[in-house]
């Protein structure tokens, strides 16, 4: 799974933050064996009896999965708050799956008891957004609920309210770019199309930013010239956003398009090196070049960082360097680290104000929105690989500069992970 890190602030998720690591940690773990099927999602909310009412035997807790049955729709969105912040009591595989079962059923019944009440937009909104969150999770652990999920979306994707809509055409798009590495090229540009439809229905706000974005840089995984046609013409949108924050990203969506295009071609780096001089491209001529854009907060990119030590140890002589493009938000978290991980090459580092971070001026230029990016530069000045990380990074130095020799002296501590490649 590739982490990536929103430069909108918090990411525009329908879980939340402490939903969504529930989400990382049980997606790492492989199950061990078949579940048994999860109650239906009213009863295991609500565990009424015959009557309807809840109950709850004498000296037993509470269901911490069960809602009073009159419950209020502030008191099911409360609920329904409380219950996302949930984390399961084990870790292993088997507790995780049990607690999911019993979780997204809660969460989906909770939801249908709002759209049961309310005729609200603001409210039927907020209910089917965490419908679907909450179905898209539960199919890990139940496969039927995939059936469900569907139906769901089929049934509100052409809903005459548009907050409604958005919700499940935007599920939609997400789902097909979730399986974007085995579509065929026509495939790919018809989901470009759908997602400007997209735009085109729903207009450019936070969630739909948050949608097309994501399938956007889906589909430059595999298809990167589809990707930057897409990403242009999503530029427009942008631009006449009223929200100041994503007409703030239109040139970065550009530069998403031109980072697309580099393979092939050459790649401009400009900017202040960490010792305040102005950094020379042109002293790394006839190299081969890995340029990284990182953070010292980013855990794939400090991952990483004994692999490419590994090999500028290996290949350093016959010409491989390496230059970083930092985007800590301060010039005291990237020295820290520089220090502490004794990170021995060139970084570009801005510490002009509102240029920092994911606004870093060469992050900008190139549509950067998920570290580590690993571009990776060969003796001709020619772009040659977008994703130079783990393997791949071997792979094509060994190509490009002939078999390593053994280095003299060990580089990688005894027992570090090498970040590889996601597949």
């Amino acid at each position: 799974m590739k982490l990536s890190f929103s430069p909108l602030g918090k990411p525009v998720r329908i879980l939340g933050s402490v939903l969504a690591f529930q989400l990382a940690l049980a997606a790492a773990m492989s199950l061990a064996q078949e579940e048994p099927a999860a109650k239906p999602a009213a009863q295991a909310a609500t565990n009424e009896d015959e009557s309807g009412d809840a109950t709850e035997k004498e000296g037993e807790e509470p269901d911490p999965f069960a809602f009073a049955a009159d419950a209020s729709v502030a008191d099911l969105i409360k609920f329904i708050d409380k219950t996302k912040r949930m984390t399961p009591p084990k870790r292993d595989a088997k507790s995780v799956s049990e607690f999911a079962r019993k979780l997204f059923p809660a969460i989906i019944a909770a939801a249908d008891a709002i759209l049961a009440q309310s005729d609200a937009d603001e409210d039927q909104a907020k209910a089917l957004t965490e419908k679907f969150a909450a179905y898209g999770i539960l199919s890990r652990y139940h496969p039927p609920a995939s059936q469900d999920l569907k139906e769901l979306a089929a049934k509100y994707a052409e809903d005459a309210r548009p907050a409604i809509a958005k919700i499940a055409v935007g599920h939609n798009l997400s789902s097909k770019a979730s399986s974007i590495r085995s579509v065929t090229e026509q495939e790919a540009k018809d989901l470009a199309a759908e997602v400007l439809s997209y735009l085109e229905r729903f207009g450019l706000d936070k969630a739909t930013y948050s949608t097309t974005s994501s399938v956007a840089r889906s589909l430059g995984y595999k298809h990167s010239e589809i990707a930057a046609n897409l990403y242009e013409a999503m530029v427009p949108y942008f631009e006449k956003s009223d929200d100041q924050a994503l007409r703030e990203r239109a040139e970065s969506t550009m530069g998403a398009a031109r980072r697309l295009r580099l393979l092939g071609n050459t790649m401009e780096l400009q900017g202040l090196t960490a010792d305040g001089k102005e950094f020379d491209w042109s002293i790394y001529k006839g190299k081969v070049v890995l340029v990284d854009f990182w953070a010292s907060w980013c855990g794939p990119c400090l991952g990483e960082l004994p692999n490419m030590k590994k090999n500028l140890e290996l290949y350093g002589e016959k010409g491989f360097d390496i230059v970083g493009i930092n985007m800590d938000s301060t010039r005291a978290a990237f020295e820290k680290c520089v220090n502490d991980r004794d990170i021995p090459w060139a970084n570009i580092v801005c510490e002009e104000e509102g240029k920092t971070g994911w606004s870093a001026p060469m992050a900008t230029y190139y549509g950067v929105t998920a570290i580590p990016t690993a571009i990776l530069v060969n003796q001709e000045g020619k772009v040659v690989s977008l994703a130079a990380r783990g393997r791949e990074l071997d792979k094509a130095l060994a190509e490009l500069l002939g078999p390593p020799e053994e280095p003299t002296k060990p580089t990688v501590e005894d027992g570090a992970e090498v970040a590889t490649e996601d597949k």
